[in-house]
C-alpha cells in the first residue's frame, strides 16, 4: 500500500481542484440568457439584425447576459411553435412578418394593404411613428403575451415572381397559383387579381415550385435569390406592392422578469437591430438582382400607369379590411402616410437647396 499521508494530500488536492472548478464555472455563468429564434437562415436580414442586437446587449451588460441566436428553425420548427414559446415565456425574442401576425392580431394587416407606401423613407417613417406605438399598445392590451420592440425589414419589398408567365399588368395574373402567407388579406389581394392564393410555409416553397404546384410567389428579389427560388422563377415583375416589415417581439412574461438595466439594454439592442435590417435589405437588392439576371431571369419594372391599374384592381382590399376590422386603422394609416410624405418632400427640398 502507498503512504497514507501522501494519499490524503493527493485526495485533498483533487477535492480542492473540484471545488475551485465549481466556483470558477459559477463565476463565469451569466445572470441572464436571451434566446432569439426565427425561421430564416443565417444568410438573411433577420440574422444580421439579431447579430447587431446581440453585440449591443452583451456589451451593455458585460458578462451578465448571453444572447443566443437560433436561426433556420433550430429552436422552434414552425411559426406556431415559435409564437407559443414566445407567449409562454420559454423563448425571449422572435420575429414575424405582418402576414405571420394575422392569425393573432388580424388588424395589423392594415400595413399590408397593397400599393400603400411610395418609398422606403415613407414606410420607415410610418413604422417608427405613433401609429405603430398605438398598435403595440393595443396588442399588449389583448394580453397576447407579446411586446413589440421594433419594426425592421426582412427582404425589402414584395413583388411578383413567376415561373413561365411574364407579367405586365393585372390581367396577366389570372389563373396563376401564387404562394402567400396564411394571411387573409394577402389571399384577398391575390384573388382580386384573378389568381389563386396558395398558403405555404416558407421552407416548402422551393419544393412546391419544383413539383409544379406553384406558378409564382410574392416576394422580394433578395428572398427569391436567397432561397434559390430562381432555380424555377424566371420572371420578376417589380411592382413593390407591399413593404416587408418585420415585427420583432419580446415575450411579455420574459420582459417582466428582466431587471430595469436589462430592459434598457434590450431596448437599445432593438434599435440597432432595426437599423441593421433596413440597411441590409437595401444593400442586398442590387446584388440579388444582378444574380437573377446572370442566371437568365427577366425583370420588368411596373410603370406608374401599370401600378395604378394594379392599385385599382386591388382597391376592394380596403373594403374587405374595413368589413372585418373597421376603418379606424385605415384612417390612422392614411394620416400617418400623409404626414410622412410631407416630411419626405420637405427633406428633399432641403437637400436640393443645400446641394445647390
Amino acid at each position: 500500500m502507498g503512504n497514507p499521508v501522501f494519499m490524503r494530500i493527493i485526495l485533498t488536492m483533487i477535492v480542492a481542484g473540484c471545488i475551485a472548478g465549481i466556483f470558477s464555472a459559477t463565476a463565469k455563468r451569466t445572470e441572464f440568457t436571451i434566446r432569439v429564434a426565427f425561421l430564416a437562415s443565417q444568410d438573411d436580414e433577420d440574422y444580421v439584425g439579431a447579430t447587431a442586437f446581440k453585440e449591443v446587449v452583451e456589451a451593455a451588460l458585460r458578462g451578465r447576459v448571453t444572447v443566443r441566436i437560433y436561426s433556420s428553425g433550430q429552436y422552434c420548427g414552425n411559426e406556431r411553435e415559435c409564437m407559443e414559446a414566445l407567449q409562454s415565456g420559454i423563448l425571449e425574442v422572435h420575429q414575424t412578418t405582418i402576414g405571420g401576425l394575422a392569425g393573432l392580431y388580424g388588424a395589423a394587416q392594415v400595413l399590408d394593404l397593397p400599393y400603400t407606401f411610395s418609398s422606403d423613407a415613407v414606410a420607415e417613417c410610418v413604422m417608427d411613428g405613433p401609429l405603430i406605438r398605438k398598435m403595440a399598445d393595443a396588442i399588449l392590451e389583448q394580453h397576447l403575451g407579446l411586446r413589440l420592440m421594433a419594426v425592421g425589414n426582412t427582404g425589402g419589398w414584395r413583388s411578383f415572381g413567376t415561373t413561365d408567365t411574364r407579367l405586365r399588368g393585372p390581367g396577366d395574373l389570372v389563373g396563376l397559383r401564387i404562394r402567400t402567407l396564411p394571411s387573409p388579406l394577402e389571399q384577398q389581394v391575390v384573388r382580386a387579381l384573378g389568381a389563386s392564393p396558395i398558403a405555404l410555409p416558407w421552407s416548402e416553397v422551393h419544393a412546391a415550385l419544383s413539383a409544379g404546384l406553384l406558378d409564382g410567389v410574392k416576394n422580394s428579389i433578395q428572398d427569391i435569390v436567397g432561397m434559390n427560388l430562381h432555380d424555377h422563377i424566371r420572371y420578376l415583375f417589380v411592382d413593390k406592392h407591399a413593404y416587408m416589415a418585420a415585427f420583432w417581439w419580446v415575450s411579455e412574461p420574459a420582459w417582466q422578469r428582466m431587471p430595469e438595466e436589462l430592459q434598457e439594454a434590450v431596448t437599445q439592442g432593438f434599435e440597432a437591430l432595426k437599423v441593421a435590417t433596413r440597411a441590409a435589405a437595401k444593400e442586398r437588392e442590387a446584388p440579388a438582382m444582378a444574380e437573377f439576371l446572370h442566371r437568365g431571369g427577366t425583370v420588368d419594372f411596373a410603370t406608374p400607369a401599370q401600378r395604378e391599374q394594379l392599385r385599382a384592381a386591388t382597391a376592394g382590399s380596403r373594403q374587405w379590411y374595413a368589413k372585418h376590422y373597421g376603418d379606424a386603422w385605415i384612417r390612422s394609416l392614411d394620416a400617418a402616410i400623409a404626414a410622412c410624405a410631407d416630411q419626405e418632400k420637405a427633406a428633399l427640398i432641403l437637400s436640393s437647396g443645400a446641394s445647390g
